[in-house]
């Protein structure tokens, strides 16, 4: 893999990036963020897709599009994250008992909050957790007022784990108040098109595998219009993958 752009400036010729701890810890520098003060979050989303714009595979998965690439900086910036924010549907879908990131970077912390791993917050109407989430992994339940109390009781979660908000801005603020503060969202499309919307996005950090799979793949973002400019950050391009962050412009 090589690094093309860095802090939105091409550089002069490619840098190579090895797929070992030096190379994680460039990756780990280059998109390092610090949450604004006074109790702000920054809102990095990060999505998986193919040259032809589908965001899973013939299985309905995204685990059928992941390459070395992809899963380098995928384990990368999950060391680099308070909370991974995900919708019901894509929980139960994908794999997200341990969110862990990589291992040569979990000691110091990189997190803002300074924890040894992520919490997991899952965006649900109804509750229902798959049983793969680990009973002792942090994990935080966002369910609207309607139905609040039903969908606590069956997800099992304490109390202080429930966060109700009826609104995207709601539910950035729920994770902040619990010191979560640098916030990774992986999708679905509707959890993203919600946070898009409310203007509440701070990256855009796409993945692009280098195939194409057809078929009627969802985008991935799936909601209200909302117009946003975004400017390229930096560019990183593997053999299976090229890996593009867009910040607000």
């Amino acid at each position: 893999m090589h690094l093309l752009m860095r802090d939105g400036v091409l550089l002069s010729a490619p840098l190579p990036v090895s797929a070992d701890a030096e190379g994680a810890g460039l990756v780990a520098d280059l998109y390092a963020v610090t949450p604004p003060a006074a109790g702000g979050a920054h809102v990095r989303a990060m999505m998986n897709t193919t040259l032809d714009g589908a965001i899973v595979g013939a299985d309905g998965t995204s685990g059928t599009l992941r390459n070395p690439d992809d899963s380098f900086v995928f384990d990368v910036l999950r060391a680099l994250t308070d909370v991974v924010l995900v919708g019901a549907s894509t929980v139960r879908t994908e794999d997200y008992r341990r969110p862990l990131g990589r291992s040569d970077l979990l000691s110091p912390s990189r997190r803002p909050g300074g924890a040894d791993r992520p919490a997991l917050a899952v965006w649900s109407r109804s509750g229902e957790l798959p049983e793969t989430i680990e009973p002792d992994w942090p994990t935080y339940l966002i369910t609207p007022p309607l139905g609040a109390r039903r969908a606590a009781e069956r997800s099992g979660l304490p109390e202080a784990q429930v966060i109700i908000a009826e609104t995207a801005t709601a539910a950035v603020q729920g994770l902040v108040d619990r010191g979560l503060r640098a916030i990774q969202a992986e999708g679905g499309p509707s959890a993203l098109g919600r946070l898009a919307a409310a203007g509440l996005l701070d990256e855009l950090c796409f993945s692009t595998t280098h195939r194409s799979v057809g078929g009627g793949s969802p985008r991935v973002l799936h909601g209200a219009p909302h117009e946003q400019s975004w400017r390229p950050s930096s560019l990183l391009v593997g053999r299976h993958a090229t890996i593009a962050r867009h910040v607000r412009a």
